[in-house]
């Protein structure tokens, strides 16, 4: 029995050192498929809404099936390391299949779900604060007090004192929290 070996060949291609702008100029299939491959967060596909509309088109009349399955698994790997829910994916993915790609950036709403559940866990970490904040004042302890007994500092518990002060004696911790989230983005 003979061996047979086929030799392969690959070539590997430095993406980093190509543009959005490069790769759209190539107008192929390939090109497409870096640009899916380049979006390495959330932040990153806002960029792709930046392509312009004929580029796409080209790709819709021209791709085969195969090649537009491929691109969606790639789009898909992305949006997996993002996240995104399962459901969704297939939703965006198949926008590629059916040869919509500009309806499929139009409906992708840029998210980072580990962002949003950071913020999310932030927010209730936030809330448990101010509703221990609003026990002690109720027990008439002072604000130094306060920032003592809950291992605070003064200047993190001051603001949600001065707040539920204000609301004295109808606390509200939501509306409080609503409060502190929009002083802290005029600051």
């Amino acid at each position: 029995m003979k061996n047979s070996f086929q030799i392969c060949k690959y070539l590997v291609v430095p993406l980093n050192k190509y543009s959005q702008e490069d790769l759209i100029e190539k107008g192929d299939e390939l090109s497409a498929i870096f640009i899916l491959n380049k979006l390495k967060s959330s932040s990153d596909f806002k960029h792709s809404k930046e392509i312009p509309e004929d580029y796409w088109n080209q790709l819709t009349k021209n791709t085969p099936p195969h090649i537009l399955r491929l691109m969606g698994s790639v789009f898909s790997a992305f949006l997996h390391t993002i996240n995104v829910p399962a459901e969704e994916i297939n939703d965006l993915t198949d926008h590629i299949t059916r040869r919509q790609f500009n309806m499929m950036f139009d409906s992708f709403e840029a998210y980072d779900v580990q962002e949003t559940r950071r913020v999310s866990r932030e927010e209730g970490e936030q809330l448990y604060l101010i509703k221990q904040i609003i026990k002690k004042i109720i027990k008439n302890i002072s604000v130094s007090q306060i920032a003592t007994d809950l291992l605070e500092p003064l200047d993190t518990i001051q603001p949600i004192y001065d707040l539920a002060m204000k609301q004295a004696p109808d606390f509200d911790a939501e509306k409080i929290l609503n409060l502190l989230s929009l002083n802290n983005s005029i600051k």
